[in-house]
């Protein structure tokens, strides 16, 4: 099968239906790459429409004695005078929550990888108060925090900030409003904290990776060689080198698969156009990511998160996306985003050598800069930057 890779930054859809086509023949190579699963046993392997009746299971509604530990704990911690990366476990105790906390914790590597946490009610703190609060409940998550941007931003404001500050073909994802294709971020652990909802749309949806995987061994399993295979071409945006290449799909420990991408850095959207000169996917690349798409949607797990709401997932189990949303006056799609990890992360997850650099930007601060914006950043310059690391698409 011959591919020819095209001039734009992804190839025509008259291409992608025309490898689909061909790429559909008995040609396909069926077999597994070496290291790989032929399946994923596990209770990571599940599909959102098994799950949407289940939900109370993965979720934990606070009562009122857990919101004054939670406020009791902030009041200590805002006395003691530290700066937010002193916020720990220890410095913001929490005598019965942490227990069930931690519990809440091990699914994400011992279970469906996410669970949800109700019944804060943010507008009752200050934008400081806030933070301190978040990071206090993710102490018990991850142990660990990490740098979001360049800059040493800590923490992510993901709001719409409208066309007046930068044009809709200008602003970065998260501060945009438009739908996100499923991606993988850079880190362990991802949480979301809700300070606000939008009017319509704004649905985070969350995917199995290993029932994604399971699909295409099944099915597609030529998808599965290309998706490990180095022939990704991930621009850098202006950033030396201009490019890189590695897989996409990696084998964990024998036992597991992990999806580290962002369609951004590989095919180029209206507000960051793929670099000229970098050498472009083939039809057959663009084929896999569509395909991944729609089995990624099939299997998804919707949840449009209520302000108060904290979401936390295992970003090495599983995928995530956004809906498009539309703000009104008086509601407002705001969430902060933080990335974390912890010991069960660590041992249960090797970090392939490829990602390995990204994850010590994350998670290594050693003299380094941390920044907690308890506001949303509004400057030009920075909502409109192309060069950022994964997570930013």
């Amino acid at each position: 099968m011959t591919e020819t890779p095209t001039s734009g930054g992804e190839p025509p859809m008259s291409d992608y239906f025309s490898q689909t086509k061909s790429s559909s023949s008995t040609n396909r190579d069926n077999g597994v790459p070496a290291g790989f699963p032929k399946a994923i046993v596990s209770p990571s392997v599940w599909s959102g429409k098994d799950l949407v009746d289940e939900m109370r299971r993965y979720a934990l509604t606070l009562e009122e004695s857990h919101i004054k530990e939670i406020e009791q704990a902030c009041k200590r911690f805002r006395e003691l005078g530290l700066t937010m990366e002193r916020v720990s476990q220890e410095t913001f105790p929490l005598a019965t929550l942490g227990e069930e906390l931690k519990t809440l914790a091990a699914q994400l590597t011992n279970g469906v990888g996410f669970f949800v946490l109700r019944g804060l009610e943010p507008e009752r703190y200050s934008n400081e108060e806030n933070v301190v609060i978040y990071l206090g409940i993710s102490s018990y998550i991850g142990e660990t925090r990490g740098r979001q941007d360049e800059q040493g931003n800590m923490l992510l404001h993901l709001t719409d900030l409208g066309s007046a500050l930068a044009g809709d073909h200008e602003r970065q994802a998260p501060y945009s409003s438009v739908g996100q294709p499923f991606h993988t971020d850079t880190g362990d652990i991802v949480g979301l904290y809700s300070l606000g909802e939008a009017a319509v749309g704004g649905e985070s949806n969350l995917v199995s990776t290993a029932v994604v995987y399971d699909e295409l061994i099944k099915t597609r399993p030529d998808i599965i060689r290309l998706l490990a295979s180095s022939s990704w071409v991930f621009d850098s945006f202006g950033l030396s080198p201009a490019y890189k290449t590695r897989p996409l799909l990696y084998p964990i420990n024998k036992e597991k698969v992990l999806l580290a991408f962002a369609r951004r850095p590989l095919v180029g959207h209206a507000w960051s156009p793929r670099s000229p000169g970098i050498p472009t996917l083939s039809a057959s690349h663009v084929e896999a990511l569509y395909t991944l798409q729609n089995i990624a949607e099939k299997h998804a797990l919707s949840m449009k998160l209520k302000r108060g709401e904290l979401l936390f997932w295992n970003n090495l189990a599983l995928m995530h996306s956004r809906n498009g949303f539309t703000d009104a006056p008086d509601s407002r799609r705001h969430l902060l985003r933080l990335w974390l990890r912890n010991d069960a992360t660590v041992k249960g997850w090797t970090i392939p050598e490829e990602l390995q650099g990204a994850w010590k930007d994350a998670y290594d601060h050693q003299g380094r800069a941390q920044l907690w914006p308890v506001e949303t950043i509004k400057d030009r310059e920075y909502i409109i930057n192309q060069q950022r690391a994964s997570g930013h698409d």
